[in-house]
């Protein structure tokens, strides 16, 4: 396969992961209690990992730039209140896929942010822009 593919959403293969190789695993809270002492409670992860697909840029290049139609499929899809998980299914490092289910992951920013390539109004279905799709595993 050398695309990405969110639900139905067809997208570039060569989005980058950028928190792909970041430790997930463990989570961890921490507060101070009524004496002053710190309190540390970790656990164990089951879901949550994180999955930041991005559009990455090379001095004036852009890789991994999505076309007008489906910057608006991807906020159509991020405005829906669903029940189910979505399929999220990528390239593997050694050939294949794998394949993940994901929700939009909106407690560190928005779940889309985009900034078009080119600045031009208005904006037609053959402009670039460049997005960073912000998700996490369930």
């Amino acid at each position: 396969m050398t695309r990405i593919i969110l639900g139905s959403i067809d997208l570039p293969a060569d989005l980058q992961w950028s928190d792909e190789f970041t430790a997930w695993r463990v989570g961890q809270q921490a507060r101070t209690s009524l004496t002053g002492a710190l309190i540390v409670q970790e656990s164990a992860r089951q879901a949550g990992r994180p999955i930041t697909l991005k559009t990455s840029r090379d001095g004036t290049a852009y890789v991994g730039v999505v076309s007008l139609p489906t910057l608006r499929a991807l906020q159509e899809s991020e405005s829906e209140a669903r029940a189910a998980p979505i399929d999220l299914i990528m390239p593997a490092h050694n050939g294949g896929d794998r394949s993940f289910q994901v929700r939009w992951r909106r407690t560190d920013g928005p779940a889309i942010e985009v900034e078009p390539t080119r600045f031009a109004v208005p904006a037609l279905d053959a402009d670039l822009f460049s997005i960073t799709l912000r998700l996490m595993t369930v």
